[in-house]
């Protein structure tokens, strides 16, 4: 598996601003999957006059992925450089989130 010629398949969903990503390896072997949530701040002249300014950001829930943990540096920095080229670069910031793990879910709470 190639994670730095990841291809990314991105849909639309039910909620503004929210995309479903599909992401492979180039070849058709699949990386994982992730929504994207684009915050994107209110016009100025929404906004009252003491408003602080704020970038736009994206938020990507990484829902699954299919790869060590020794690749997420390398996953985090392609996948960011592709969603801010499908962006046209006008989002500087990006965060991540990945699901809790496996162990943790799967923990029985006794009382």
């Amino acid at each position: 598996m190639e994670i730095m010629n990841m291809k990314l398949k991105m849909m639309a969903t039910l909620w503004d601003n929210t995309y479903r990503v599909a992401i492979d390896d180039g070849q058709g072997k699949y990386i994982g999957t992730a929504r994207v949530v684009v915050n994107v701040p209110l016009p100025p002249e929404a906004l009252p006059e003491n408003a602080p300014q704020v970038e736009a950001q994206l938020l990507i829930l990484v829902e699954d992925f299919n790869f060590g943990a020794d690749k997420i540096i390398n996953f985090e920095t392609t996948l960011a450089d592709l969603l801010r080229e499908k962006f046209r670069y006008k989002i500087p910031h990006i965060f991540f989130y990945y699901p809790s793990p496996q162990d943790v879910l799967n923990q029985t709470i006794s009382q």
